[in-house]
């Protein structure tokens, strides 16, 4: 995997989540939320963890555990719905 060593591909991985960023700044804006800095961690926080148990599920499955990405899948799928939920209700919140 000598595509994951250089640092072109970090620093086009981090183009595209700034711009990821400023997108969803952007959709926000469009819906009349207003997000004061104290939200911003709790919703990096839940993309962080989805993006955890995305790479809990490849992971499991490139390891041939196809049995663990399925119940992983499920748990962490289930408990990112329901905090996502939840997000949103505090994103609309104030």
């Amino acid at each position: 995997m000598f595509v994951l060593d250089s640092g072109l591909f970090w620093f086009v991985q981090g183009i595209f989540m700034c711009l990821a960023v400023l997108g969803l700044k952007a959709w926000l804006a469009d819906k009349g939320l207003r997000v004061p800095f104290w939200k911003w961690p709790l919703i990096v926080g839940w993309i962080l963890f989805v993006g955890v148990a995305i790479a809990y599920v490849g992971t499991s499955l490139g390891e041939g555990e196809p049995q663990a990405a399925t119940i992983g899948g499920l748990l962490a799928g289930t408990a990112a719905a329901i905090s996502g939920a939840v997000l949103w209700r505090v994103l609309r919140w104030g």
